[in-house]
Formats: structure tokens, C-alpha cells, sequence
């Protein structure tokens, strides 16, 4: 029967509240449910697409419902407002995740339906299954690097870079306190695959610069690739000549590796960002005689050409 009322549900609407108190009033008295709040301003654009797209999708429908699901209007009443404003003001439509205790999990942007019931269904699991038993655990022995890696991966999950690479750091640095260092590298291994993957350069810095010096070998063949995120590092921050400085003697240590071509073209990249225009055609130009036929050097002959043209 509560299968069959779920199916009901999830092809009705969501079930709303209007009282963010109360939401997560009700959310922290539920078994298994967070609290959802959802910025909306009917006259949007925007949040009319997504009203009438996304909210509309079973997925959206059954993964809202699921929980308890607030919507505000940032432009109604003044407590409506007052509470946009205590959120950072997020641009309508955003939807924010909180556990029951009303702590902030993950900020949710607009996207295809299906993204974004992918993303409201990975906050579940990622709270309660990870995040309340490592919490738990570590309440009793905080020396436990595993439960300190689950946070990480929770937060991974649900898009939170700040808390997931500060746990992962934390797990690291316990791992090589007890002397674990084959296990730190692997742990570091996993992390730099997964933020490389969600484009997450700034807070893999960490994570890279672990592997760097734990590893100064490259036995495990994981060193080109943490140096080229911390290139991908400076650049998301606008640091060109840290990326220069970096890559350029990384580019040497590492000669060949099989991603010399892409950190060659990131190096020449921050020497074109850098207003270096001779410097980035040069390094557009080795690629492009270095690697013939490459997706990297179809890239670079384009960058190269548009230098030129100026």
C-alpha cells in the first residue's frame, strides 16, 4: 500500500509547506527526511521554466516528496526575504538541502530534471547512511581515518567541496600519523579522480600536493596528473605565473607521461591569460609538432592562430 501511495504521489505535485519553522520542525520529528528549501519568484523566468519543467518531472516530484519540501519567495513577505538573505541571497531558482538539525548539506542549482533528482536523491543516503554513522563513531574514537574518508565521500556526493576535501585532508593526515602511507596514497588516489572529475581544481591543492610529496618517484604514476590540477588550480584563481612556474618544471620532471600534451596545453594556455602572446604561441606550436593528429594539438593550432590574428 505505501508503494502504491508513493507512485500516486509522485505523478500529483510536491506537497509544499510555506513555513520554513515548521519544515524543519517536521523534518527533525520524521524518520529518514531532510528539509528542502526552495527559492522561488513566480515572475522569474527562469523560475517559470523551472516551475513548469523540472516540477513537473515524476523524479523531481517522488524525490521532493520524499522529504519536506519548503518553498519561498524571496520578493514576499519580510520573513520570506529576511530568510533569502540569511542564505547567502541565492539566485532564484536554488534549492538548499538541510539535514533535520538544520544543518546547511548542499546547495542544489537548476538543471535538467533528472539532474536534479539525482542530486536531491544522493542527499539521503549521503546523510544518513554516511554521514550520522561516522559522526557517531568518531564521537567515540576520533582516531578512525575510514570514518573521516566516509565524511569525505559524503560530502562528495552531495557537492560540497569545502567540508569533503577538509575531512579527506584530516583522514590523510591520520593515515600517515599511524604510519599508513601506502593506504594515505590510495585514499589520495580515489579523491584526485573524483575532483578531478567534478572540476573541483582549487580544493584537490591539497590532495595533489600530498601526492607530490609523498611520492617524489612517481611510483604510483599519479605525480603529472596532481601537478596539472594544481595548474588547473591557479588558473581557476587567475595565478598565471604560479601555473607557469609550476607546470613549466612540471612538464620537464615529467616528459613522458601520457598527459604531457594537456598539461603542455594548460601552460600555454596561462602564458595566453597572462598576456604573453610569443611565449603561448611557442608552447601552441611544440604541441602541435610534439603531438601530430592530437584532439590537444587540433586545440592548440586553433589557440595559436587566434594569437596570431590579433
Amino acid at each position: 500500500m505505501l508503494a502504491i501511495a508513493l507512485a500516486l504521489l509522485a505523478q500529483g505535485e510536491v506537497q509544499f509547506k510555506t513555513s520554513w519553522p515548521d519544515g524543519l520542525k517536521e523534518a527533525k520529528a520524521a524518520q529518514g527526511k531532510l528539509a528542502v528549501l526552495v527559492f522561488l519568484t513566480p515572475d522569474r523566468r527562469d523560475c517559470k521554466r523551472f516551475a513548469d519543467e523540472a516540477l513537473k518531472h515524476d523524479a523531481v516530484v517522488a524525490a521532493l516528496n520524499r522529504h519536506v519540501a519548503v518553498k519561498v519567495n524571496p520578493l514576499g513577505t519580510d520573513d520570506e526575504n529576511k530568510l533569502w538573505q540569511e542564505q547567502g541571497q541565492p539566485m532564484p531558482p536554488a534549492t538548499i538541502v538541510f539535514a533535520p538539525d538544520g544543518q546547511k548539506l548542499t546547495v542544489i542549482l537548476t538543471g535538467s530534471g533528472k539532474y536534479y533528482a539525482e542530486a536531491l536523491d544522493a542527499a539521503g543516503p549521503a546523510y544518513f547512511h554516511k554521514i550520522i554513522p561516522a559522526r557517531e563513531a568518531l564521537a567515540k574514537d576520533p582516531n578512525q581515518p575510514d570514518k573521516l574518508a566516509m565524511l569525505g565521500e559524503a560530502y562528495l556526493a552531495l557537492d560540497n567541496s569545502a567540508e569533503s576535501s577538509n575531512n579527506y585532508k584530516a583522514a590523510v593526515e591520520l593515515m600517515l600519523k599511524k604510519g599508513d602511507k601506502s593506504g594515505a596514497l590510495e585514499l589520495l588516489k580515489g579523491q584526485m579522480a573524483a575532483y578531478y572529475g567534478k572540476k573541483w581544481y582549487v580544493h584537490a591543492r591539497a590532495c595533489c600536493r600530498n601526492v607530490l610529496e609523498l611520492d617524489p618517484s612517481n611510483g604510483t604514476k599519479l605525480c603529472p596528473q596532481a601537478a596539472w590540477v594544481l595548474g588547473m588550480a591557479d588558473c581557476a584563481e587567475g595565478k598565471w605565473q604560479d601555473c607557469i612556474s609550476g607546470l613549466s618544471a612540471a612538464c620537464d620532471r615529467f616528459k613522458d607521461s601520457d598527459i604531457l600534451d594537456k598539461m603542455m596545453f594548460t601552460l600555454g594556455s596561462a602564458h595566453m591569460y597572462a598576456k604573453e602572446k610569443e611565449k603561448a604561441i611557442a608552447v601552441f606550436e611544440k604541441i602541435m609538432a610534439k603531438f601530430p593528429d592530437s584532439e590537444t594539438a587540433k586545440l592548440a593550432e586553433t589557440q595559436a592562430n587566434k594569437l596570431r590574428s590579433k
